[in-house]
């Protein structure tokens, strides 16, 4: 059973906040058994509504170490069902609660805001069938992940990707980013979310594209016209792996720089204009790949550390996103009934957490895999 001297009562106790949806005379299997047990599950690797109660009929006698589970295991569409009713704006502040518990974020700590998109929350023909005749987008949740401690602090779950500009708001709003640096690409690139951040006493790196095309037009021409400048700050970066060759080079101009027509002093904190040119060859086949994106910053440092800024910022995708697709097999999940896609997607999240904090340097698969085999291991994992 819990207690204040184990430590999966952290874990037990914000699930505990969650509110249970069901009226009373329903509530056979209490709510936090249900969200205990498929957290559990998930850690193992069991995502589906069988494999979830086959694993706790398996484990039931680990599981009673914890709660009491009386009346057993409940069946897979009762699983399915109660996590489905669940108020998902108030299990993803449940998240974020347990997420940030006892942390305080480094000055300098980079974090990444960003979007996925749940492929398999809608089937292929309510998306492709207009929302006047019943049609319906997958869900899109917004992800802040910092690498450096190789975590999710927070997600909110947003009907298109188009919504992310009111979901970045809310994200920090959840969390305590003095002194953080926030990354965004060109869709969170908007003069409220760069006031609010600065408002917050954090910095911002935000991609530039045509969604403000003053502000991209006065950046391009900034850079044209002091592109012979002898002593402009600028890195070029170099690399071969994975059978490509890439070279970014990155170049930095102070704000001031801009063109007088276009001065933009309700950007607020505005430092530093950024340019990466990025250059990649297939080595097998000799294809080149050529791009050139543009950055603005409230920070005003070199273009050594914007170059690694930048580039951490692509961790979301390269850890997180990835993670849940290709471990986790989230894109090619049919969980659709109410609520059910997003509050799934949030117990991913904890499972990726509670992965990602063991420091065994083996693969999350591997983990995953002795979670299943040793409940030593699974006690490990969930910090007991």
């Amino acid at each position: 059973m819990e207690s204040e001297q184990n430590p999966v009562g952290g874990l037990i106790q914000a699930l505990r906040s969650v509110d249970d949806p069901r009226i009373d005379r329903s509530k056979i299997y209490p709510l936090i058994e249900i969200l205990f047990l498929t957290t559990s599950a998930v850690l193992s690797g069991f995502e589906e509504w069988d494999e979830i109660v086959d694993f706790g009929e398996e484990k039931i006698g680990w599981l009673r170490k914890y709660l009491p589970y009386e009346n057993g295991i409940p069946s897979h569409d009762t699983v399915n069902r109660v996590i489905s009713l669940i108020d998902h704006r108030a299990f993803e502040e449940c998240f974020v609660n347990w997420a940030t518990m006892d942390i305080e974020l480094p000055q300098g700590t980079v974090i990444s805001i960003d979007g996925k998109k749940l492929r398999g929350s809608a089937t292929k023909k309510e998306q492709q069938t207009p929302h006047a005749q019943g049609g319906k987008s997958a869900l899109h949740i917004v992800h802040a992940w910092c690498h450096e401690l190789q975590m999710c602090l927070a997600q909110y779950k947003t009907d298109t990707k188009s919504n992310e500009i009111t979901a970045i708001p809310v994200i920090l709003d959840f969390l305590e980013i003095s002194g953080c640096i926030i990354t965004l690409d060109s869709m969170g690139c908007q003069k409220k979310i760069a006031s609010k951040i600065v408002d917050k006493k954090a910095d911002y790196i935000m991609g530039l594209k045509d969604n403000q095309e003053a502000l991209s037009l006065a950046v391009f021409t900034a850079f044209n016209e002091h592109d012979e400048q002898a002593n402009m700050d600028k890195e070029l970066w170099e690399e071969q792996n994975h059978g490509r060759k890439e070279s970014r080079r990155c170049r930095v101009l102070p704000a001031e720089l801009l063109p007088e027509w276009a001065k933009a002093p309700d950007w607020e904190g505005l430092k530093s204009v950024i340019e990466i040119q990025s250059k990649r060859i297939v080595l097998s086949t000799g294809v080149e790949e050529n791009e050139t994106r543009y950055y603005i910053s409230s920070l005003a440092v070199n273009s050594h550390a914007f170059n690694r800024l930048i580039r951490s910022h692509w961790n979301v995708e390269n850890q997180l996103h990835w993670s849940l697709d290709v471990i986790f097999g989230e894109d090619h999940s049919r969980k659709r009934a109410r609520n059910v896609a997003q509050n799934f997607s949030t117990i991913l999240k904890i499972a990726i957490n509670l992965l990602k904090a063991q420091p065994d340097k083996i693969s999350v698969n591997r983990k995953r895999n002795k979670c299943a085999l040793s409940d030593q291991y699974r006690e490990k994992t969930l910090g007991i």
